[in-house]
């Protein structure tokens, strides 16, 4: 099994109560022009996170969803290593923002 499977889950609720706008930036910066209006993790592995976006296009008012991966930089094995990378992409896409 995934060595991150048994913390997995609160892994992505705590993201998804408290760090919403950190997995927003962290697709914005991976897809480039994709704009999402929430970003909800359904769940996290050793790889990488699955995410369901929700996004209004400007030729409509009827809001899409979709489910996208995010892949981290690195496999991760530790809850430890989950977070530190998770930090480091948000760091990434916070830097990407000012430039």
């Amino acid at each position: 099994p995934d060595p991150i499977a048994g913390f997995g889950g609160a892994i992505a609720q705590h993201m998804n109560e408290d760090h919403m706008d950190s997995t927003i930036a962290m697709i914005a910066n991976a897809i480039p022009g994709l704009v999402v209006e929430a970003a909800e993790i359904t769940s996290v592995d050793s790889l990488g996170m699955y995410v369901k976006c929700t996004r209004t296009p400007r030729a409509s008012d009827q809001p899409q969803q979709f489910k996208i991966r995010l892949p981290f930089p690195r496999r991760v094995e530790q809850r430890k290593d989950v977070k530190d990378v998770i930090v480091e992409m948000t760091r990434a896409a916070k830097a990407a923002e000012v430039n």
